[in-house]
Protein backbone atom coordinates (compact mmCIF):
# COMPACT_ATOMS: atom_id res chain seq x y z
CA UNK A 1 0.00 0.00 0.00
CA UNK A 2 2.64 2.17 0.78
CA UNK A 3 5.73 2.70 -1.23
CA UNK A 4 8.80 5.00 -1.85
CA UNK A 5 6.70 7.18 -4.74
CA UNK A 6 4.02 7.89 -1.81
CA UNK A 7 7.27 9.00 0.58
CA UNK A 8 8.15 11.63 -2.31
CA UNK A 9 5.02 12.84 -3.01
CA UNK A 10 4.57 13.51 0.62
CA UNK A 11 7.95 15.10 1.08
CA UNK A 12 7.03 17.37 -2.29
CA UNK A 13 3.52 18.61 -1.47
CA UNK A 14 4.66 19.24 1.96
CA UNK A 15 8.11 21.11 1.49
CA UNK A 16 5.46 23.22 -1.39
CA UNK A 17 3.21 24.02 1.29
CA UNK A 18 5.75 25.29 3.86
CA UNK A 19 6.94 27.55 0.84
CA UNK A 20 3.43 28.92 0.40
CA UNK A 21 3.02 29.59 3.97
CA UNK A 22 6.68 30.95 4.35
CA UNK A 23 5.48 33.57 1.05
CA UNK A 24 2.30 34.47 2.46
CA UNK A 25 3.72 35.28 6.09
CA UNK A 26 6.19 37.74 3.77
CA UNK A 27 4.26 39.36 2.24
CA UNK A 28 2.08 40.55 5.19
CA UNK A 29 5.42 41.51 6.92
CA UNK A 30 6.32 43.61 3.70
CA UNK A 31 2.99 45.57 4.14
CA UNK A 32 3.34 46.05 7.90
CA UNK A 33 6.71 47.01 6.57
CA UNK A 34 5.40 49.39 4.17
CA UNK A 35 2.64 51.19 6.14
CA UNK A 36 5.05 51.22 9.06
CA UNK A 37 7.44 53.35 7.02
CA UNK A 38 4.61 55.54 5.54
CA UNK A 39 3.78 56.10 9.15
CA UNK A 40 0.50 54.23 9.08
CA UNK A 41 -0.78 53.27 11.85
CA UNK A 42 -4.73 52.17 11.55
CA UNK A 43 -3.34 50.42 8.44
CA UNK A 44 -0.60 48.72 10.50
CA UNK A 45 -2.60 47.75 13.08
CA UNK A 46 -5.49 46.10 10.51
CA UNK A 47 -2.62 44.33 8.73
CA UNK A 48 -0.96 42.76 11.58
CA UNK A 49 -4.17 41.69 12.63
CA UNK A 50 -6.02 40.29 9.36
CA UNK A 51 -2.41 39.14 8.69
CA UNK A 52 -2.07 37.10 12.03
CA UNK A 53 -5.43 35.57 11.48
CA UNK A 54 -4.83 34.81 7.65
CA UNK A 55 -1.77 33.36 8.49
CA UNK A 56 -2.64 31.16 11.40
CA UNK A 57 -5.35 29.44 9.53
CA UNK A 58 -3.18 28.66 6.57
CA UNK A 59 -0.52 27.09 8.84
CA UNK A 60 -3.29 25.40 11.41
CA UNK A 61 -5.32 23.95 8.84
CA UNK A 62 -3.35 23.64 5.79
CA UNK A 63 0.64 23.10 6.24
CA UNK A 64 0.15 21.54 9.88
CA UNK A 65 -2.03 18.34 8.88
CA UNK A 66 0.77 17.68 5.93
CA UNK A 67 3.79 17.69 8.20
CA UNK A 68 2.20 15.29 10.23
CA UNK A 69 0.88 13.29 6.90
CA UNK A 70 4.59 13.73 6.12
CA UNK A 71 5.81 12.55 9.12
CA UNK A 72 3.53 9.22 9.19
CA UNK A 73 4.77 8.26 6.29
CA UNK A 74 8.16 8.04 6.92
CA UNK A 75 7.56 6.63 10.15
CA UNK A 76 5.79 3.78 8.23
CA UNK A 77 8.47 2.73 5.99
CA UNK A 78 11.06 3.38 8.48
CA UNK A 79 9.15 1.66 11.37
CA UNK A 80 8.91 -1.78 12.68
CA UNK A 81 6.39 -3.78 11.47
CA UNK A 82 4.28 -6.59 12.44
CA UNK A 83 2.33 -9.70 10.18
CA UNK A 84 -0.64 -11.28 11.44
CA UNK A 85 -2.99 -13.35 9.94
CA UNK A 86 -6.53 -13.11 10.80
CA UNK A 87 -10.42 -13.13 9.88
CA UNK A 88 -11.50 -9.74 8.41
CA UNK A 89 -14.96 -9.03 9.74
CA UNK A 90 -16.04 -5.22 9.10
CA UNK A 91 -14.31 -1.39 7.48
CA UNK A 92 -16.14 1.61 8.62
CA UNK A 93 -17.52 3.68 6.14
CA UNK A 94 -17.21 6.91 7.76
CA UNK A 95 -14.00 8.27 8.33
CA UNK A 96 -12.35 9.65 11.82
CA UNK A 97 -8.74 11.13 12.63
CA UNK A 98 -6.67 9.61 14.36
CA UNK A 99 -2.99 10.76 15.24
CA UNK A 100 -3.92 13.32 13.27
CA UNK A 101 -4.12 11.61 10.28
CA UNK A 102 -7.50 10.88 8.63
CA UNK A 103 -8.57 6.87 9.07
CA UNK A 104 -11.09 4.34 8.34
CA UNK A 105 -11.78 2.00 11.10
CA UNK A 106 -10.83 -1.95 10.33
CA UNK A 107 -12.23 -4.63 12.68
CA UNK A 108 -10.59 -7.75 12.43
CA UNK A 109 -10.81 -11.11 14.65
CA UNK A 110 -7.81 -13.68 15.26
CA UNK A 111 -10.33 -16.35 17.56
CA UNK A 112 -13.77 -16.39 18.22
CA UNK A 113 -14.27 -15.07 20.96
CA UNK A 114 -15.27 -10.92 21.13
CA UNK A 115 -11.88 -10.11 22.74
CA UNK A 116 -9.98 -11.94 20.12
CA UNK A 117 -11.42 -8.73 17.73
CA UNK A 118 -8.47 -6.49 16.83
CA UNK A 119 -9.24 -2.92 15.77
CA UNK A 120 -7.02 -1.21 12.98
CA UNK A 121 -7.05 1.95 11.09
CA UNK A 122 -6.48 2.77 7.57
CA UNK A 123 -5.28 5.55 6.18
CA UNK A 124 -8.66 6.74 4.27
CA UNK A 125 -6.76 7.45 0.85
CA UNK A 126 -6.00 4.14 0.25
CA UNK A 127 -8.18 2.01 -2.02
CA UNK A 128 -9.19 -0.99 0.66
CA UNK A 129 -8.57 -4.31 -1.49
CA UNK A 130 -12.14 -6.74 -2.23
CA UNK A 131 -11.84 -8.37 0.96
CA UNK A 132 -15.51 -10.20 2.59
CA UNK A 133 -16.71 -10.64 5.60
CA UNK A 134 -15.24 -14.17 7.29
CA UNK A 135 -11.85 -14.48 4.73
CA UNK A 136 -8.92 -15.12 6.36
CA UNK A 137 -6.01 -12.00 5.14
CA UNK A 138 -2.73 -11.23 6.34
CA UNK A 139 -2.30 -7.70 7.75
CA UNK A 140 1.13 -6.23 7.72
CA UNK A 141 0.74 -3.05 10.51
CA UNK A 142 2.94 -0.92 12.26
CA UNK A 143 1.22 0.22 15.20
CA UNK A 144 -2.57 0.29 14.94
CA UNK A 145 -1.72 1.73 11.32
CA UNK A 146 -2.26 -1.04 8.64
CA UNK A 147 0.54 -1.01 6.07
CA UNK A 148 -0.55 -3.51 3.78
CA UNK A 149 -3.31 -5.87 3.79
CA UNK A 150 -3.93 -9.09 1.53
CA UNK A 151 -6.14 -12.02 1.09
CA UNK A 152 -4.33 -14.73 2.72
Amino acid sequence: MYCDNDVKTTAVKTRTRVALGIILICAFVALIITFTALKLQAPVLIASGVGFIVCYFVWSFKIMPWIHYNRFIKELTIGRKRVMECEFEDISSETRMFDNIEVRDVTVSVGKEEEDERLYVLDADKQFPDIAPGERITVTSYGNFITDIAKA
